[in-house]
């Protein structure tokens, strides 16, 4: 079957309700970026914080050449935050797969299916990046794609000929056969294996065609895919939005070439009339310009001017819900160039769900948004230790450089007898020339420093030991433990606040990759350690995955997928130990009660603590100890020895039965029937 010619039209409205409709979003994405809760020069500066750019502008500066010391602050306290989250949040596996119903016995599959992909498709750096932006800007955010691609192939076909009335083959000018073509305008393909005739049954008489060599095109599903959008080129809609049950669109802002565009619009994505009516004029270097960039100097970047053809256009890609036909309330994807009010293409999004998430670390109440680390919580702290350093800075040029005071009339001229090495200054008294003294004010100056410092600590909840570097003061191990306990604690609801954001994005990674292993009918092969993972997991891989590939079947169900790992969590020297003292524990309870003891004999629980140990230790070859022929092994091994411990005695008889028993009753001993070496005892 030819497949329909793409268009970027999958919504029929008339030309004045398409116009209203551009007009309504455009108005409606003025109205979001006039409340924002900050700026782009206000986000710019907190980059500018993070980046220990210049902050001191020459007309600020108390003389040429003087120090613009930005601080350290803001760098750190972001860094060792950015790598705690990190830390916690990408362990092995990202997220536990919890299945309900049929779907519980293919959560492992799921699970370690998603691991694997998670890999592979570097969602941590990307993750990272958007966490990171996240502690520098109101928010960070997320979005997750489909990525699909184009791949060429050579194949050999064989090719109806165009047969004429009399069913001979149609010649053309170059007295070769002229092949059929369907409408989609590709040849038509004669099978190997005909159908049989409906009527009689019988196979019908081959095709006449010929055999020819093109190059086709297939479209490959690569799965889902994940982008940071920064803060000034992302909006949620509307604005004003109060909470996220209020929000009906997203709209994030991208810039094309016209030439990209042209191309586009040939393959049926945009629509060519409006692409033509939007110009040749570069709109990238005049929004780049008043975006306020520059470098860490502060000196603006300017982008080129393009050259003709290659001038770039500022488009917003809105995906909202909304009723324009019969159907209901629904999402759609729309491309808007806001400025002409003009769309340039509306479909429907088939997902049904947002594909843009905000990564909040610290909510704002009543708003979608959230604090800036630096912005917020950081920054007055940021700018007055800035103030301090730049002005121990002058002081300590100040007295390093210390200015001469010279008698008026003095003898000696600095013009003609420079100062310098080894110089003769020519003087008539000698307080004609005496150097300045100034006060050193540089222990005050450092204590206050150290004053901005313990602030931030407080502000941020990242103490030294935190964030990785030697303490101030010295605490008593006590005391050290206290702090840490309780910064972990503070740190805790940041990870926990981002961790909800990830679920969202995990469900909607698994729906697209049901649909991408959909159009896949050989399903994707799985390579040997996501087996081996299964295996050890004792999950039945000859049944679900008796071809060793993954299918879109096992995909199907209701899962829940549930971020693993916590601040507790991420000190491996601290779970070691923990886990002895666990060992020891349980020891001690099995001497105290049997069935303790029974219980820890049995397969189950022998390998879960197991599993805790290989991933305590990091123990490569996890097959040698938790493969199932290894486990099987061991279970063969017990039962053969309770089997010899329970066998029949020498002699052929049973236990009990040979003369004595074996657990003789209790009771007084009499001394007439003992043997002589047991009353001597001997």
């Amino acid at each position: 079957m030819p497949r329909r010619a793409r268009t970027p039209w999958d919504v029929t409205l008339s030309s004045d309700r398409r116009k209203e409709l551009g007009q309504w979003l455009s108005q409606e994405l003025d109205n979001a970026l006039s409340v924002r809760t900050a700026s782009d020069a206000e986000v710019s500066y907190w980059h500018t914080l993070y980046e220990q750019g210049r902050t001191r502008s020459a007309q600020h500066a108390p003389w040429p050449d003087a120090a613009d010391l930005t601080s350290a602050i803001g760098t750190e306290k972001v860094d060792a935050l950015r790598a705690r989250i990190a830390k916690t949040i990408f362990v092995d596996p990202v997220f536990t797969v919890e299945g309900w119903g049929e779907a519980g016995p293919k959560a492992p599959f799921v699970e370690e299916f998603h691991q694997w992909q998670l890999e592979t498709s570097n969602f941590q750096s990307v993750c990272t990046r958007a966490i990171h932006l996240s502690l520098i800007e109101p928010r960070g955010v997320l979005e997750v794609y489909e990525e699909s691609g184009r791949r060429p192939i050579r194949k050999t076909i064989q090719a109806a000929l165009q047969l004429a009335a009399d069913g001979s083959a149609v010649v053309g000018e170059d007295l070769q056969p002229v092949l059929q073509r369907g409408e989609d305008g590709q040849y038509v393909e004669v099978s190997d294996d005909p159908a049989p005739d409906p009527m009689t049954g019988q196979p019908r008489p081959p095709q006449p065609s010929a055999e020819v060599v093109i190059d086709d095109y297939e479209l490959i599903a690569l799965g889902p895919r994940e982008r940071t959008i920064p803060y000034r080129d992302c909006l949620q809609l509307p604005g004003h939005a109060r909470e996220q049950s209020e929000v009906w669109g997203y709209a994030k802002r991208f810039w094309r070439r016209v030439d990209q565009l042209n191309d586009k619009a040939t393959e049926g994505i945009y629509d060519t009339e409006a692409i033509e009516a939007l110009g040749d004029a570069d709109e990238r270097q005049s929004a780049h310009n008043s975006a306020g960039s520059t470098t860490l100097a502060g000196q603006a970047l300017d982008i080129p001017a393009q050259e003709s053809g290659l001038a770039e256009k500022e488009l917003w890609e809105v995906t909202f819900l909304s009723a324009l036909d019969r159907t209901g309330y629904r999402w759609y994807v729309a491309t808007l160039h806001k400025e002409t009010q003009r769309l340039l293409r509306l479909q429907y999004d088939d997902i049904g769900k947002p594909r843009y998430f905000s990564l909040v670390p610290f909510p704002r109440p009543n708003s979608t948004e959230g604090y800036s680390f630096i912005g917020h919580k950081l920054i007055t702290t940021i700018e007055e230790n800035t103030a301090w350093r730049n002005m121990l800075a002058d002081r300590a040029s100040l007295q390093l450089q210390a200015p001469i005071m010279r008698q008026q009339n003095a003898l000696w001229d600095p013009d003609d007898e420079p100062i310098g090495p080894k110089a003769v200054i020519t003087v008539r008294d000698m307080n004609e020339v005496r150097a300045f003294e100034m006060p050193d004010y540089t222990a005050p100056a450092r204590e206050r420093i150290i004053d901005t410092e313990r602030q931030a600590e407080k502000l941020g909840g990242m103490t030294d030991l935190a964030s990785g570097s030697t303490p101030h003061e010295n605490r008593t191990l006590g005391e050290t433990r206290l702090v840490t306990a309780f910064s972990e604690v503070r740190i805790e609801e940041v990870i926990r606040n981002i961790q909800e954001t990830l679920e969202e994005v995990a469900q909607v990674r698994h729906i697209m990759w049901r649909r991408a292993l959909a159009e896949m009918p050989d399903g994707m092969e799985l390579p040997t350690h996501v087996l081996q993972g299964l295996e050890t997991r004792g999950a039945n891989v000859a049944d679900y995955l008796p071809d060793k590939k993954m299918a879109a079947t096992l995909l199907e169900g209701a899962y829940r997928f549930k971020p693993r790992g916590s601040v507790e969590a991420t000190d491996r020297s601290q779970q070691r130990r923990d886990f002895a003292e666990s060992l020891k524990a349980i020891t001690a309870l099995a001497g105290v009660n049997p069935m303790i003891g029974a219980l820890l004999q049995q397969p189950l629980p022998a390998k879960a603590l197991l599993e805790k140990w290989v991933a305590l230790y990091d123990i490569s070859d996890k097959q040698a100890f938790l493969g199932n022929q290894t486990l099987s092994l061991a279970m063969q091994q017990v039962q053969m020895q309770q089997m010899m411990a329970m066998g029949p005695q020498p002699g052929g008889m049973p236990p009990g039965e040979a003369g004595t028993p074996m657990n003789p009753p209790s009771g007084p001993v009499d001394p007439g029937r003992q043997l002589p070496q047991e009353r001597m005892g001997v």
